[in-house]
């Protein structure tokens, strides 16, 4: 059964799509619903629900593009039909006479014609009806050269059962029923070739799938079709099976799984804002005394309800500094949004800015001991896209009317890839006539506020038709309250941290563009090693950091403690010098502070004991109890004997000269 779309009924009827619509929604139209590769429901019109006139307009259609023009016939004539003109000439022969592949053909005829007389017989106009089933048959089977003429000439054949005119001597009867089965070896074999990353050609697919049938079943090497039936049964192949095949999971994701459809009515400007880069398209040069060219990226912010561009940042390098930058500059302007929607990339996982919430591994000893991130200080709700999903993003079609419509515009446009690159590019680049870094941050600045924010709105929301994209981000806002801060409070709420640290003998550090940096206060540091600290710094001068404790209370500042970084050869005298200077001042001040701490006391540990001992005398006896169990044996304690006549001599041990002795031997 043939179904048309709500554009094509409208074309064919000569109507407004609206107005088909109206029928269907009103159900005066046999219809059927499905969704589309965009998600979207739509209708399709049964063309056999449709009036003579209007399947007669539609089968021509087909008939015409199919490059099939049909025969020109007098509608008196037809209805007429004369008995000479379609009188059968043939030679009747029995059926049992025909081969197996005739007797299959003229059953294919047989059937037609008795459907063909059977839908006829209900019919007023039979002649206008005869035009409908022969382009119907037409399209059905694009193969078979069928007319009113033919139906007649092959009826008066059946009729008189001349058989052998019901054979089609040019084939197509038997289209359908293609030796390429779907379970058939032949087709797996293909398909287990054609069905790959690589997109190979149907054409070297077949060629190999010949050899391979040839080689491992040659029984069925007479079976295999020509080229032409492997192209037209790749296209009975659902397009998801291919596109997932040929572009892989991703792509599969992006132009055939359903998505949401997310509704802005219930959201607000500033509600939410939408952050990503994007290398932009353009080669430029330094400066205009500097060949030196490169490309840079823009960081973008994007304000979801009125697709604003409500802040940026131009920059050599997407890291976690340009997102912070493009976030004050947006924040300056526009206030601050109560979500941010973030991208997977590392500029946005990092620890200070998304803390837990990253997408990356974190630390096991650092789970639940993280300081409190950007984001959390701002007061602002931190949400991930879906990885690898790109519709869920927004702010990437912005980045394609950057390229259509300012990155185009530029002397050094280089386009997204080589096919894309103007032939001009290289002249201009040899010539010197592209831009410079400071013209390519002042005109895109020009374009984002002059051009792109004040073009008309053109989202679903009606209550905003007719106005620019800065209007409708003033009529939302009017409707709700605004969160601002000014530059020096979003400076230090925007304070760059590396989680916590314990104070060291060097005092704190941070990791800035790989190098690490110590700050130490002569005065303070040393009263706080061992302590757990968060150290907070500029992104943009970090000469001084700012010391929190684990509360997130402000304590100190501290200074670059550039004395104690010396090169590990020739290190200057200087540097030495001032780092001996320091440690002496360090041991000075302990020193100091702990006889401050002692005060006048003489008291030493020896007294000490001597107190002790005082304070407890008399407090040690021995009480036996009255119960007392003597031990006794069943031996007799030997006694020391003399014996007779002799002299009792004391023998005297000397210990010391025996750990002498046995030291010399254990050194020979």
């Amino acid at each position: 059964m043939d179904y048309l779309t709500v554009k094509e009924l409208a074309e064919l009827k000569g109507c407004s799509e609206r107005y088909v619509k109206q029928l269907c929604k009103d159900s005066k139209i046999q219809t059927k619903q499905e969704l589309s590769c965009k998600g979207r429901m739509k209708y399709l019109i049964s063309v056999e629900a449709l009036p003579d006139e209007l399947q007669a307009k539609y089968y021509k259609q087909k008939r015409t593009e199919a490059g099939v023009i049909p025969e020109q016939t007098e509608p008196e004539q037809a209805s007429e039909e004369p008995k000479n003109k379609y009188r059968s000439k043939g030679i009747k022969r029995s059926f049992d006479s025909f081969s197996a592949e005739e007797r299959e053909v003229i059953g294919f005829w047989v059937d037609l014609l008795n459907e063909w007389q059977a839908e006829r017989s209900k019919r007023k106009d039979k002649t206008e009806f005869d035009k409908v089933f022969s382009a119907h048959q037409k399209y059905l089977n694009a193969e078979i050269n069928i007319s009113p003429d033919i139906l007649y000439r092959k009826y008066s054949a059946y009729k008189n059962e001349c058989y052998e005119e019901l054979i089609d001597k040019r084939g197509g009867w038997n289209k359908g029923k293609s030796k390429l089965a779907d379970d058939s070896i032949i087709w797996q074999s293909f398909l287990s070739l054609y069905l790959d990353q690589s997109k190979p050609r149907i054409s070297k697919c077949y060629r190999m799938v010949c050899a391979y049938i040839a080689e491992e079943y040659p029984e069925l090497t007479v079976e295999i079709p020509s080229v032409a039936s492997f192209r037209r049964k790749i296209e009975t192949l659902p397009f998801a099976i291919t596109d997932y095949s040929h572009n892989g999971e991703k792509a599969l994701h992006d132009h055939c799984s359903p998505y949401a459809n997310r509704s802005k009515k219930a959201v607000y400007a500033n509600d939410v804002w939408v952050m990503d880069n994007y290398t932009i398209d353009v080669i430029i040069k330094e400066s205009d005394d500097s060949n030196k060219t490169k490309r840079l990226y823009i960081t973008t912010v994007l304000d979801v309800k009125s697709n604003v561009l409500v802040g940026w940042n131009i920059t050599e390098s997407p890291d976690s500094n340009s997102t912070l930058d493009a976030m004050r500059f947006a924040m300056l302007r526009f206030g601050i949004p109560k979500i941010l929607y973030f991208d997977n990339g590392r500029e946005f996982t990092t620890l200070d800015i998304a803390g837990e919430q990253r997408r990356r591994k974190v630390a096991q000893d650092k789970k639940g001991d993280i300081p409190l991130t950007i984001v959390e200080k701002l007061g602002v709700k931190l949400i991930f896209a879906e990885v690898r999903n790109a519709q869920a993003k927004v702010v990437e079609r912005i980045h394609r009317i950057i390229k259509e419509q300012y990155c185009t515009a530029q002397y050094g446009y280089c386009g997204g890839n080589v096919v894309e690159r103007p032939e001009i590019l290289k002249s201009n680049i040899k010539n010197g006539n592209i831009e410079t870094e400071a013209e390519l941050r002042e005109t895109f600045a020009d374009f984002a506020d002059n051009v792109y924010n004040v073009q008309p709105y053109g989202s679903s929301e009606q209550k905003y038709k007719g106005m620019t994209l800065i209007d409708v981000w003033n009529a939302s806002i009017a409707e709700t309250s605004i969160r601002k801060a000014s530059a020096e409070v979003l400076d230090l709420l925007m304070l760059r941290n590396s989680g916590f640290q314990t104070v060291k003998r060097n005092g704190v550090f941070i990791t800035y563009h790989g190098e690490k940096i110590w700050y130490y206060d002569k005065k303070i540091t040393w009263q706080h090693i061992g302590e757990k600290v968060c150290v907070r710094y500029d992104r943009n001068d970090p000469s001084s950091v700012r010391i929190y404790d684990t509360e997130d209370r402000y304590l100190f500042s501290w200074e670059c403690a550039d004395w104690l970084m010396t090169e590990y050869f020739n290190e200057s005298r200087e540097k030495l010098a001032e780092l001996e200077r320091g440690k002496a001042n360090f041991i000075k001040q302990v020193k100091s502070r702990a006889k401050e701490l002692k005060g006048g006391s003489n008291l030493t540990q020896k007294s000490g004991l001597k107190y002790i001992a005082k304070q407890n005398a008399g407090k040690f006896n021995i009480q036996m109890p009255k119960n007392i169990i003597p031990v006794i044996i069943n031996e007799e304690i030997p006694t020391l004997k003399q014996a007779v006549g002799a002299e009792c001599t004391p023998v005297e041990i000397n210990l010391k000269m025996i750990a002498e002795n046995a030291a010399k031997r254990k050194e020979g």
